[in-house]
């Protein structure tokens, strides 16, 4: 097993060396002349030059944006899947709202959030509701996949419906709703940034960005583009560790 993880990331370090290579390569003959692709030097050489405060100070604007607009999506699709698990007359009527919420498409509520409440709102609700979706609907699909024998033997034993329900359910659904919680992280940056984009902020990385093709800042707009990838990676390998450290008696179940 140990030598098989070591494999693993061996190979995922020498898939990164690569693609790094055949980047610094493209840059300097395909894309020499443009500049439209610039290389790892160049992006290093506009860090030092802007200083790594100016990149740093964007990015935390977004990320303090797109944290809270998580924290709220992921809270109201949890209590949503929460009703539809303990209720199940409930799911047509939470799963047709969570439908029109992910149909609604940012670029245009957004305008309406600005003009309704400025600032940094139409960032955070968005980022929200980007997540709102694949939160709700991975929880209660999870809830759902509990086997039904144990939920029959507590029934025999006398157990109430909020027992088998905290009992079963709900941790049938945490696996879920962790790996949901993983593939929410790119959405809420996303959403921030879509947000920021719409105008009445003066910084974040969405500004930043305009900023930069704007003026045809090029190295500003891949540092920038760079940073969110990897800050969403960053996030999205975090909750993985969570979920194999504090979930992998799920993994071991399926196995069996």
């Amino acid at each position: 097993m140990t030598y098989a993880r070591s494999g693993r990331w061996i190979l995922g370090a020498l898939g990164f060396v690569v693609v790094f290579a055949l980047w610094w390569i493209i840059a300097d003959t395909a894309f020499a002349t443009t500049g439209v692709v610039p290389s790892p030097p160049a992006l290093v050489a506009q860090i030092v030059a802007d200083g790594p405060e100016y990149y740093l100070a964007q990015i935390g604007v977004t990320l303090a944006s797109a944290g809270q607009g998580y924290l709220w999506g992921v809270g109201l699709a949890l209590i949503g899947s929460a009703i539809v698990l303990a209720l199940p007359a409930t799911r047509h009527a939470v799963s047709q709202l969570a439908l029109v919420v992910e149909c609604a498409p940012a670029v245009a509520v957004g305008p309406v959030v600005l003009a309704l409440t400025g600032g940094r709102t139409p960032s955070i609700f968005l980022a929200g509701l980007a997540v709102f979706f694949t939160t709700l609907i991975a929880t209660v699909l999870g809830g759902y996949a509990s086997r039904p024998t144990e939920r029959d033997a507590l029934r025999v034993f006398g157990a109430r419906r909020h027992q088998i329900f905290t009992k079963v359910t709900a941790v049938a659904a945490l696996p879920a709703a962790v790996n949901a919680l993983k593939i929410a992280v790119p959405g809420a940056i996303l959403g921030a940034i879509i947000g920021e984009y719409l105008g009445g902020v003066d910084s974040g990385i969405g500004v930043a960005l305009a900023a930069a093709q704007r003026y045809i800042q090029v190295e500003r707009t891949w540092i920038f583009g760079l940073s969110a990838a990897a800050v969403t990676c960053i996030a999205y390998g975090l909750l993985a560790l969570v979920q194999r450290y504090a979930f992998g008696w799920a993994r071991e179940g399926r196995t069996r």
